[in-house]
């Protein structure tokens, strides 16, 4: 396996040995469960052969009476539907991790945004820090975190959105969505170590169609979307227009009163006035542009457009929960006897607490984007040519908070930031999808330049005056960072099939990356002198980083399929998060962090037997990493990402359904994850966190469901979803109790219209998503919402 090397570093003869005996120790664990289903796939395959239908030709993917390629399969000028999409089966063959949902199961499963598709895969989790903003995918344990690359990639039709501002954004007019779990460095142009999320839209054909969904419910919740395709030149060209506005109220309660937030035993807390600050609004929209001027090239163009008119960040007293309150209490009766009727009556008074704030500040959060992109398909005679051009700009102008979070007024936070990204990529691929040697190979390149302006406002006149001379309240402390970054890849990816059975998948990736951050921290307030410009106060010196890294990565997996629907496979791979840079720190020497860097291998069988009435996927993995990313804060004003020098992560991921009769359909999905730190000194606290379990990564999720739908139109699906513990500081101290929720959806269908009531956490459950370091701040997830859906098919 290749080497992938930082300027400065270089990977030990330690850590190789240590590589060598993980590779070991897993193919044995992993042999266990592989075995196992080995001999299941005996004991079924005289059935299956009975029932083996003939093999779908791929290569007519897609195509209708003619050759045109943005036709679709007609029957009397009427879309065919109910039959199984050829993708289903490709992926069922692909030795990869993968989760799939259709048009119709993302409709099913309530999927309106990003982070609604955590809840519907397996090892696979959104940290929500308060902001649409600022939201982190993370799989397998590989996480996106502060002012680093994303782990996790967003790809929309084709494009990569690689900043983590895109990845809580709105869904509409989708075709499906398909999710990558562990590193996919050689097989899409942007390299992303824990997975990807492709996401696709529908697009535009010779059939005329469209969808128009009203969604109305509790908190004041309207969602309108809608998208219409059609052809403007009949099998030439064609266009398509999408769009969704949403708007909700709040879900906290930020409380005027008496006795609030820390009354005493006798004193019960009064309200009197309260707002619900975090409430919700934006809009989005798309056009696209369909080009097949003949059978051998075809261009879609499109260009995007989204702005966020949020309120508040969903931020929430960690301790004023009252799981919480509820150890604080059981804690001090046991400590203190005497006094635990006193601590009974503080409990009493305090644990209406859920979602209760305390601010003079309320604050905002905006965002607005733009996406421009241009991809092309060449067919070319044994291969297509592909590429994807874009340009990406989006804008958080401003964030603000109460950053002390009382209501006292004395700091606000307030932060800015603009970034621009171009990218490139051009590639090469197979075109007959039964061709035993299957082939992609291209090269990526992108340039983003980001502008920060994050700054803590004091408001305070006497902690200005001490700290900040010739200057009074309100003065601004701020980092001022620009980021620019350049990358040029050249990736590879390729299997061989013998005897239809055996495949051998190789691929490869070269980066080259070049960063440079310049940074200063200013302070800029009210002059104490009188100028009415003010005053602006150099804090700490300018200072410029320059830094280059290479990185050299590769993939192997075998893979065999005894039958048609039955396949096992085994695979080694290494990817990394690249380097990168702190931007609200003013020491240089603590700004750069190191790229990360793991190695893993996984195993796996994937089936589907009874003419598709059963199925199931399991994948185990086992994973280390070097140099992992954990961001830790300095003080109030200041944050940097060190680099925990060794992380193991083991798992596995588990999908099934099965189809009892032809209406019914139940369906479990379960991951389990464990990360450990195994050598980790934290510099800035001073402490070894060596054998702690890694922060932000639940233990385990499970979702399971019931559906039902006939001929009749009567639809119903009920939902159970789990998740385990997860901890949200180094320290394993501070964490998130493991949670279940309910949600259940009723509904009558037509070909035309369709109507729905659905509900999501029927139990209420109280529960947090994240937590902010340095901070007694948690984000709580959404509490019990329901409402009326009602869908119109043009």
């Amino acid at each position: 396996m290749a080497l992938i090397f930082e300027n400065h570093s270089h990977i030990n003869d330690r850590s190789i040995r240590q590589k060598r005996f993980f590779f070991s120790l897993i193919v044995r664990n992993s042999c266990y469960s592989i075995l196992f289903f080995f001999f299941l796939s005996l004991l079924t395959t005289k059935a299956h052969a009975q029932n083996l239908e003939k093999k779908t030709d791929l290569t007519q993917e897609g195509t209708g009476t003619g050759s045109n390629p943005g036709a679709k399969p007609v029957e009397q000028g009427i879309r065919v539907t109910g039959k199984k999409d050829p993708r289903d089966r490709e992926i069922l063959r692909t030795p990869n991790s993968i989760s799939r949902l259709n048009e119709q199961e993302i409709q099913d499963a309530g999927i309106n945004r990003t982070n609604d598709i955590d809840k519907q895969v397996p090892n696979f989790s959104i940290i929500d820090s308060g902001s649409r903003n600022f939201t982190y995918f993370n799989i397998r344990g590989m996480r996106s975190i502060a002012f680093s690359e994303p782990a996790v990639g967003l790809i929309l039709d084709g494009v990569p959105l690689n900043d983590n501002v895109a990845l809580n954004t709105e869904l509409y007019g989708l075709e499906n969505i398909e999710v990558y779990r562990g590193s996919q460095a050689t097989l899409f142009g942007k390299n992303f170590q824990g997975g990807v999320v492709e996401i696709r839209t529908k697009k535009p054909t010779n059939v005329a169609e469209g969808k128009i969904t009203y969604d109305v419910g509790n908190y004041k919740k309207q969602e309108i979307s809608t998208y219409y395709n059609a052809p403007i030149i009949k099998d030439t060209l064609y266009f398509g227009i999408a769009g969704k506005s949403t708007e909700r109220e709040g879900y906290l309660s930020n409380v005027t009163g008496f006795y609030y937030p820390n009354n005493r035993p006798y004193e019960i807390p009064v309200e009197i006035y309260k707002t619900h600050p975090d409430g919700r609004k934006g809009k989005a929209g798309r056009f696209r542009l369909f080009f097949t001027p003949n059978e051998i090239f075809e261009a879609d163009l499109q260009v995007s457009a989204e702005s966020f008119d949020d309120g508040s960040l969903n931020l929430v007293n960690y301790l004023g929960a009252k799981s919480e309150r509820e150890k604080a209490l059981l804690q001090g009766c046991v400590a203190m006897p005497a006094n635990c009727s006193k601590l009974y009556g503080t409990y009493i008074n305090r644990v209406n607490g859920d979602r209760k704030v305390y601010w003079d500040y309320e604050g905002k959060s905006n965002v607005t984007g733009n996406t421009y992109s241009l991809a092309t398909t060449t067919k070319l005679p044994h291969a297509n040519l592909k590429t994807a051009s874009a340009i990406r700009k989006m804008d958080i102008d401003p964030i603000t908070a109460d950053s002390d979070f009382t209501t006292v007024d004395q700091n606000r936070s307030i932060y800015v930031e603009k970034a621009t990204t171009f990218l490139n990529d051009v590639y090469v691929e197979s075109k007959d999808k039964n061709d035993p040697l299957q082939f992609k190979a291209g090269i990526y390149a992108s340039s983003k330049v980001t502008n920060i302006d994050q700054a803590r406002e004091h408001r305070s006149p006497i902690y200005v005056i001490n700290d900040f001379p010739g200057l009074t309240a309100p003065t601004r402390e701020k980092n001022l960072s620009r980021l620019q970054d350049r990358n040029v890849s050249f990736y590879t990816h390729n299997s061989y099939t013998f005897a239809e059975k055996f495949t051998v998948t190789l691929g490869a990736r070269l980066e080259r990356q070049e960063s440079r951050l310049s940074h200063t921290e200013q302070a800029v307030g009210i002059s104490r002198s009188g100028n009415p410009l003010g005053e602006t106060l150099v804090l700490s010196d300018p200072y410029t980083i320059n830094n280059r890294y290479n990185y050299n990565v590769s993939r192997m997996i075998f893979d065999y399929k005894p039958i048609e629907n039955l396949m096992f496979f085994i695979g080694f791979s290494r990817g990394y998060k690249n380097a990168g840079y702190s931007t609200v720190v003013n020491i240089p020497d603590k700004a750069a962090f190191k790229p990360e860097i793991n190695d893993t291998i996984e195993a796996g069988v994937k089936s589907e037997f009874f003419k598709g009435k059963f199925g199931l996927k399991y994948t185990q993995f086992y994973t280390e990493t070097q140099n992992f990313h954990v961001v830790r804060a300095i003080n109030l004003s200041q944050y940097i990402n060190l680099n925990a020098e060794m992380v193991t992560i083991r798992g596995y991921e588990l999908e099934t359904f099965i189809k009892p009769q032809k209406d019914t359909k139940l369906g479990l999905s379960a991951g389990y994850t464990e990360g450990i730190f195994n050598k980790f000194y934290d510099s800035v606290l001073n402490r070894d966190f060596n054998g702690k379990w890694v922060h932000f990564i639940p233990k385990y999720d499970i979702v399971s469901y019931l559906q039902f739908r006939n001929e009749y139109g009567i639809f119903f699906r009920g939902e159970f979803q789990a998740v385990g513990q997860m901890y949200f500081a180094a320290d394993n101290t501070v964490y998130s109790d493991p949670y279940y929720v309910i949600n259940a959806r009723v509904g009558y269908e037509t070909d035309t219209i369709s109507a729905y009531l659905y509900m999501n956490n029927i139990n209420d459950r109280y529960y947090f998503t994240s937590y902010i370091d340095g901070t007694f701040q948690a984000v709580p997830g959404a509490p019990k919402t329901y409402g009326f859906m009602l869908t119109y098919k043009i």
